[in-house]
């Protein structure tokens, strides 16, 4: 092995060798030279840094018989075993790529398939968060169904008044639920409490433990009824119908279970709570009119019909009409026998 020779086989080591780890592979050549003229063997340390690193490339190996006890490896021959090995790691690696490849293609289609079930769910779910139904008899199908599963709460408002058939059925589910240990909060209007069919019931629901409160806003609330503060069922108005008795065309209602429109109707309602006055019953189970009882007082300051109107924000119709039936009920006459026994009423003999 010439001096030359190896000088060129080493240049494929060049990249994983130091300067001096390859003088230190020329030195050990030229002094394993089998020319007349061989230099004497190298004294090496067995912990010098150039021999172990040449010896750990494997282009070096130790060997008694040799001079100085170290054999030269023809860097070639470690050429050929690097691009081997260096193929072979390619093929594996290649292949380990083919798995991942395969792995990943398998898993993005198992996440495509979860991923049309989410989609699905997700209209289904939308699909059933909101429904409209019609008529008096099919959105009463749906209150019963909703009531009947309440566990904790019902929020109702009622801004007018409704069929004697409907308060029945209101009346059947409602005080079940108020059995069950169902909290319910109504409000309604003035207008709405005038129904006569709602005495009674009133009072056995207020009995039960439900709370009843009266509000008359500028503009009237709408109809709904909440369930558990997660459904919702409330009245969908025609434009074209607002002006149309409630008690005559046809129905139509929102149900929904919306977190956000649940909520928002929740808050109305707690709002417009706080700012009603309770409804105050008799112990006979008569209600105390609060706009009657108001205007009664307002007469009894000696304002006339239109002032008391204007005052309460009411029609002097109504006015009239609240003043006869407490005049019926006092026995007066009408003018100033009225007055005076409205003012007995009140401890003053005048």
């Amino acid at each position: 092995m010439g001096i030359s020779d190896e000088s060129d086989s080493i240049r494929a080591l060049r990249p994983l060798l130091t300067r001096s780890e390859i003088d230190l592979y020329r030195r050990l050549a030229e002094s394993q030279s089998l020319g007349l003229a061989a230099p004497e063997p190298l004294d090496l340390a067995a912990d010098d840094p150039a021999l172990l690193r040449l010896l750990a490339l494997g282009v070096l190996v130790k060997d008694p018989s040799a001079p100085g006890g170290h054999r030269l490896v023809e860097p070639l021959t470690l050429e050929h075993e690097l691009v081997d090995q260096a193929r072979e790691r390619a093929v594996a690696e290649q292949e380990e790529a083919a798995a991942d490849l395969a792995a990943v293609q398998q898993r993005t289609e198992v996440l495509a398939e979860l991923q049309a079930a989410y989609a699905h769910g997700r209209r289904s779910s939308n699909e059933g968060t909101h429904e409209y139904v019609t008529g008096i008899v099919t959105i009463n199908n749906v209150l019963t169904q909703l009531i009947s599963r309440a566990s904790r709460e019902l929020l109702t408002a009622q801004p007018s008044q409704r069929r004697s058939a409907t308060i029945e059925l209101a009346e059947n589910r409602d005080l079940k639920a108020l059995e069950r240990g169902v909290a319910m909060r109504t409000l309604y209007t003035s207008a709405a409490i005038e129904e006569p069919h709602l005495r009674a019931y009133m009072q056995t629901a207020v009995n039960l433990g439900a709370q009843i409160r009266v509000l008359d806003p500028p503009v009237p609330f709408l109809r709904m009824i909440c369930v558990d503060r997660t459904w919702l069922v409330t009245e969908v108005r025609d434009p074209e119908q607002a002006q149309h008795d409630p008690r005559t065309h046809t129905a139509q209602a929102l149900v929904t279970r919306d977190p956000a429109i649940v909520a928002a109707f929740v808050h109305n309602f707690e709002r417009d709570w706080v700012q009603a006055r309770p409804l105050v019953l008799s112990p006979t189970g008569e209600r105390r009119n609060p706009i009657q009882d108001a205007v009664v007082a307002a007469l009894k300051t000696g304002a006339d019909h239109e002032a008391v109107a204007k005052q309460l924000n009411i029609t002097s119709r109504t006015v009239t009409k609240y003043a006869t039936a407490h005049r019926a009920a006092l026995g007066a006459a009408p003018g100033f026998q009225h007055g005076y026994l409205m003012a007995q009423q009140e401890g003053d003999p005048k």
